[in-house]
């Protein structure tokens, strides 16, 4: 009878799991069908619009970072070497008779769906959710040497509220430009207020372009451009999105606001006979209430900095950066680095212009605990979506190597897909979770295995304006994760629509 009954209750289990997994197949053919679909529409348009070339060429791509676009071609717009946009009449709105005092308008809207199976390893954390990002900015131009920038935000999320990820309405950036024209090619420009910035490679500070919410920095700063040479200087705050309309207090002035502060010299240079872009840079930043294995408090860490990046000959992309971190959390002496190196190599003379690329990289981890030093590497700004939109970990005690491709099935379509194998540089310390957050202890586990993480992202640029992306990963848990508590394989899929004008 006892046996028996563990027979049946042995099958019941069996079914169960087959069912969920039956169900988990379905659901992952339905996703890679509307892939295929959506691909196959996006490769027609392509061939449709080869086929109804114009004479005039395409304006510029937007920027990144949008307050850094220029439309003085349309100041004479019969002149222009472009093809006409509907937008141009929004883009340069003269004010004065000579045409160098005008206006420019121009936004975003971004809808997104996620699908999440085991969120942060969780066999109870499956989500479907909904967002959107919608942007606004104007640009008001005063001549060669002075300007206003302003940007409003929107975001929304269908599921529970998310920093970076909802805010009703507010206003994302508010800058006043000056600019001194010493020499010819020799200018400095003041920036002062609310603004984007981003640096480098990203690994340290970085736009925030995953979630809905941007970062943005009350902030004062001086850029230096001569030739290829670029220096700037700055002292800002970052600014914390709030969930209700306007409620993002300016800070830089507020003494008690506990805001991360971030001032520094980013240096940007080239020397004569060798190839490349040189980056020398000093970063100081402090926050409140930091938190790395086993130490906890106000965190005062400055960081220098070493990368170079460009290409050798017609084939090879490289990117290599070297950091190291000194200051101090508490009564802990702050000692950290990061290495990392990422190379690609272009096939150019291939059909679909093959790049075939390996990244290595190594950011420290904690020693022993309780020995008064704190060997945690901090990545500061880092954008949450650095290896995923899943953003299930972040640069801080990891060891990764990702090999990838990437190619071009059409001029306006570029896939890439990447294994990434993570372990634990350090086993003494723990997990940690986007931007800063320890989400595992080091529980003394000598597993030093994370996962290994399939990612595929396929963009496809229908026009200037309007483009398709579909990220996608596969986070399989590793022997520490399964040592530390849940440890479900992760699934996620992200469809994006991005229209900017």
């Amino acid at each position: 009878m006892v046996c028996n009954g563990i027979t049946e209750v042995s099958i019941l289990k069996l079914n169960h799991f087959n069912v969920y997994q039956l169900n988990r197949k379905r659901e992952i053919m339905r996703i890679l069908n509307v892939i295929i679909v959506l691909l196959w529409f996006c490769i027609s348009l392509q061939a449709r619009e080869q086929q109804t070339e114009k004479s005039k060429k395409e304006a510029p791509g937007f920027k990144v970072l949008r307050a850094e676009e220029h439309y003085a071609y349309l100041k004479e717009k019969d002149e222009s070497p472009y093809e006409k946009d509907v937008f141009d009449a929004i883009k340069y709105i003269s004010l004065d008779s000579s045409k160098d005092i005008y206006l420019s308008f121009g936004g975003q809207y971004r809808p997104r769906f996620e699908h999440y199976s085991n969120r942060f390893w969780s066999e109870e954390r499956d989500q479907n959710f909904y967002s959107q990002r919608f942007a606004l900015y104007t640009n008001a131009v005063f001549g060669k040497y002075a300007r206003l920038f302003g940007e409003l935000y929107h975001g929304y999320t269908s599921h529970e509220k998310e920093f970076a990820e909802n805010d009703q309405l507010d206003l994302f950036q508010a800058f006043a430009e000056f600019k001194v024209d010493f020499a010819s090619n020799n200018i400095m420009s003041i920036r002062f207020g609310r603004q984007e910035m981003g640096l480098g490679s990203a690994r340290l500070v970085g736009i925030r372009e995953g979630p809905n919410i941007r970062r943005s920095y009350d902030m004062a700063r001086i850029i230096f451009n001569r030739d290829k040479t670029k220096l700037q200087a700055f002292y800002g705050k970052e600014v914390r999105p709030l969930f209700d309309a306007f409620d993002n207090v300016f800070s830089l002035f507020d003494n008690e606001a506990t805001n991360p502060k971030l001032w520094g010299v980013y240096t940007q240079f080239v020397i004569n006979g060798l190839n490349g872009l040189n980056e020398i840079y000093y970063l100081g930043f402090q926050a409140d209430n930091s938190t790395f294995n086993d130490v906890k408090g106000d965190e005062t860490r400055h960081t220098i900095g070493i990368r170079r990046s460009g290409k050798i000959g017609n084939h090879w992309k490289y990117n290599s950066e070297v950091i190291y971190q000194f200051g101090e959390i508490g009564d802990d002496a702050i000692s950290a680095f990061s290495i990392d190196t990422d190379w690609h190599y272009e096939l150019l003379h291939t059909k679909w212009k093959w790049s075939p690329g390996l990244k290595l990289e190594y950011t420290s981890g904690d020693g022993e605990k309780g020995d008064g030093k704190i060997n945690s590497f901090n990545p500061m700004f880092v954008n949450p979506a650095f290896y995923s939109l899943a953003a299930t970990v972040t640069p801080i005690n990891i060891i990764g190597v990702h090999p990838s491709v990437s190619f071009h099935p059409q001029k306006r379509i570029k896939l890439y897909v990447e294994w990434a194998i993570f372990w634990r540089a350090s086993k003494h310390d723990g997990l940690y979770r986007p931007t800063r957050f320890i989400s595992r202890a080091g529980n003394d586990s000598e597993s030093a295995g994370i996962g290994h993480q399939y990612g595929a992202k396929v963009g496809y640029e229908v026009n200037r304006h309007f483009s398709i992306d579909f990220d996608l990963s596969y986070f399989i848990a590793g022997d520490y994760l399964e040592d530390s508590g849940e440890a479900e394989n992760i699934f996620h899929i992200a469809p994006t629509l991005n229209y900017r004008f």
